[in-house]
């Protein structure tokens, strides 16, 4: 008797065991879905719910929903696919991922949000001021889903441009807002600082093949996450370490000091 309830015992044990299992498996697979993996900000999804590759922002409560307006203040792309309540996580300002495209998108191109929340191109032609969310780093048919470096939060307006960068350039003030799409080996000759100029410089080559370089004015620092800031030191993204998406955005602050208001990639802090 005793040992023929120990043999109907045994299929419910492994049952219960291989439900355990699947039970983990999935706990793993939603935590670092929600927001352990690199470049990840663990988030709740409104009662809208939010689908994974597309663009949000907060809510008053400080929860994320589908962003679905160029004009909308963008925080970053979802990761992750949730109902309403749920925990999801999203890719912030700063971050390299992939979006859904609502239209053809091409290397470089400057993306915004179209009202399906998907990426689509800056419109210059559009009256609304537009927010620019992400810059394109790999081409994609609409429908695709293109990788991009997150840029949300950055609202030039409709006259922001993206200047190509095949070598040296010299940016004047004038200049302020540009993004600076660079595909080959460039020193940059910043102008002297001056208050609220900003430049960003995306590397836009195969990786170990593009080499950024800024170089300030001679009393000038470049200085943030790392830099100390010495007067006539450069800001290097170093060949060897290069990625494709590596970028840096800097701003002038208090005189002689540009301010580095982020980074991506190993740059060295003075050269």
């Amino acid at each position: 008797m005793k040992s023929t309830l120990r043999k109907s015992l045994v299929p419910l044990v492994l049952v219960a065991i291989l439900m355990a299992g699947l039970l983990g498996l999935a706990a793993i697979d939603n935590a670092m879905a929600a927001g352990s993996g690199a470049g990840n900000i663990t988030a709740k999804a409104y009662t809208s719910g939010v689908t994974a590759g597309t663009f949000v922002k907060f809510t008053t409560a400080g929860v994320i929903t589908p962003a679905t307006a160029a004009s909308d203040k963008i925080v970053g792309i979802c990761r992750k696919t949730a109902d309403a309540n749920q925990l999801t996580s999203y890719a912030p300002v700063g971050a390299q991922t992939t979006v859904t495209a609502g239209e053809a998108i091409a290397v470089g191109d400057l993306l915004t949000c179209d009202p399906n929340s998907e990426a689509a191109v800056i419109d210059a032609s559009q009256a609304l001021p537009q927010r620019i969310a992400a810059v394109a780093v790999t081409a994609a048919a609409a429908g695709g889903t293109p990788d991009v470096v997150v840029v949300a939060g950055y609202t030039p307006g409709i006259n922001a441009t993206m200047t190509a960068v095949t070598g040296a350039i010299s940016p004047s003030v004038n200049d302020s807002g540009t993004i600076y799409n660079v595909t080959a080996t460039a020193v940059i000759t910043l102008p002297s600082v001056a208050a609220g100029v900003t430049y960003t410089f995306i590397c836009n080559g195969p990786d170990g093949t593009v080499q950024i370089t800024l170089d300030p004015a001679a009393a000038d620092k470049i200085r943030g996450v790392g830099a100390a800031g010495v007067a006539n030191k450069d800001r290097v993204n170093t060949l060897a370490t290069a990625k494709r998406g590596d970028h840096i955005t800097i701003t002038g602050g208090a005189a002689t000091i540009w301010s580095i208001v982020r980074q991506s990639g190993t740059w060295a802090a003075e050269g």
